[in-house]
């Protein structure tokens, strides 16, 4: 589905593969038939068209929009996944949901078993697996004479055994042409000795690397490189410095597994120096923040109920004046600076047209879109990411990671908000400094009465506009320095 594509590569293409258009005729018929061949008989008394027949009409057209918008006909190649499996199962969910309501709607599902939906949805995501199985299996990737001799292949010998040795092991076994071959696993669990991990054995725990060397040396065979753990992934220390020894007098390469695939972490960012950081505040959090994860599931379900219809609106209004993907994802950081996509509706054009010339920036944002964003509507996908627990509806507004203050340490002790005192006090009126201080007093005080009202800012916002509280930047601003003064010298003076 694209989840870390930029939008200029994202858009949504009218793509779908003659199996699929196929099946999503074939499919209904074939449901109806296993349900009651006497289904799909049409008599003079029956009438035309029969109900089946239209049920299997009006299948046929929602499983083909439900394959164009989830993009199915993506997953048709030899990379077939549980990731598109998935996809499946929401094309056919969205399919048979789609044809129930129909049918109900205008016909209360007369003349059809109630079964049929239920047939229906197995037969169409057995056929849509199916196909891509049998495509996975009979495809191949490897150009021909993609070989390579096997005295120039590198062999390894892995340390450890989980869920990412697991993957590599795929991983190298996928590579064309090959330049690496893994010969044999080590792990220290006796339970593990014997068995295979995608048809690489675990012979030995990782005491036996010396003898193993010496084994695979009597057939022929020259241990290159081993690759171990990171640290702290589970083997121990003496294991550790057993391996080490024995690579270092043999003269074989030992590398921790990340650093191999070059997978090592990034980098972190020079800090700034001391002088330059603003003076912290001992951070307090209210006990309101125990329950309130409970009153967010509670109201975010609620909402997606009550604006689904509006939503719907918004999506169709936004595919006319700017076309896939709808939505916009942008990584931000929240509790405890962890970092998260949030959603939103997309209201900007692409940055680049189908060609990769950049758009201006004045043409990226329509009245349409300006009109979203004014009324706040370009948020409501974020009610899912209150659901999934990234934020909370009301909380300081998350941030990108280069646009934290330089004292974040309270705003990131909770969940970010859909909306939150700074947005209602004067959004994009206030200075950054101005916001961490609103943000920061709100989280001290937070309460249901102060998110009542936040709640009620935000509605009038919507209806008439932003507007600046002096009053409420003022008592922040003020709250702020009062903190700072009253911590004893001793920690001001460190945190300058």
């Amino acid at each position: 589905m694209g989840l870390f594509a930029p939008t200029s590569r994202n858009r949504l293409k009218l793509r779908i593969s003659p199996f699929d258009f196929v099946w999503a005729f074939v499919a209904p018929f074939a449901a109806l038939y296993l349900r009651d061949p006497g289904l799909l008989v049409v008599g003079d008394a029956a009438g035309w068209p029969s109900p089946p027949y239209i049920f299997a009409a009006v299948a046929t057209a929602c499983a083909l929009v439900a394959f164009v918008a989830l993009r199915l006909s993506e997953g048709m190649n030899r990379f077939f996944s549980a990731h598109d499996v998935l996809a499946i199962c929401g094309a056919v969910g969205a399919t048979v949901a789609g044809t129930s309501i129909f049918m109900f709607t205008f016909t209360r599902l007369e003349g059809i078993p109630r079964s049929t939906p239920l047939i229906f949805a197995l037969v169409l995501g057995g056929g849509l697996v199916l196909s891509r199985a049998l495509h996975r299996a009979f495809a191949s990737d490897a150009p021909a004479g993609a070989r390579q001799r096997s005295d120039q292949l590198r062999n390894i010998v892995i340390v450890g055994v989980d869920r990412f040795t697991s993957a590599v092991v795929q991983l190298v076994a996928s590579q064309s042409p090959p330049t690496t071959r893994v010969l044999a696993l080590l792990d220290e669990r006796p339970d593990l000795i014997g068995r295979s991990i995608h048809g690489v054995r675990v012979v030995g725990a990782a005491h036996d690397l010396d003898a193993l060397v010496e084994e695979y040396l009597e057939h022929g065979v020259t241990v290159d490189q081993v690759l171990t753990p990171d640290p702290g992934a589970g083997l121990s220390e003496e294991a550790a410095a057993a391996i080490a020894s024995v690579c270092a007098a043999r003269g074989i390469t030992c590398l921790p597994l990340s650093q191999a695939l070059n997978l090592t972490p990034k980098p972190s960012a020079t800090p700034p120096e001391p002088a330059a950081a603003m003076p912290q505040i001992a951070p307090r959090v209210s006990r309101y923040f125990r329950i309130k994860r409970a009153i967010d599931i509670v109201a975010a379900l609620a909402l997606l109920a009550l604006l689904a219809p509006l939503a719907l609106v918004v999506a169709l209004a936004l595919m006319i004046d700017v076309g896939s993907p709808l939505v916009f994802w942008q990584e931000r950081m929240g509790a405890g600076g962890r970092r998260f996509l949030i959603y939103k509706f997309r209201t900007y054009a692409a940055p680049f047209d189908w060609r990769g010339d950049a758009i201006a920036p004045e043409r990226r944002l329509s009245a349409t879109g300006r009109f979203i964003r004014a009324t706040r509507l370009d948020e409501i996908p974020q009610l899912m990411n209150v659901l999934v627990g990234d934020m909370s509806l009301i909380g300081p507004r998350p941030l990108l990671p280069q646009d934290q203050p330089d004292d974040p340490s309270i705003r990131l002790m909770v969940r970010p908000g859909v909306t939150g005192w700074a947005q209602v006090s004067g959004g994009v009126s206030v200075t950054a400094e101005e916001k961490n201080a609103l943000d920061s007093w709100c989280i001290q005080h937070a309460s249901p009465l102060l998110d009542l009202k936040i709640l009620a800012h935000t509605i009038i916002i919507v209806l008439t506009g932003e507007r600046l509280n002096r009053d409420a930047v003022r008592q922040a601003m003020s709250w702020r320095a009062r903190a700072i003064e009253s911590q004893p010298f001793e920690e001001r003076l460190a945190s300058r």
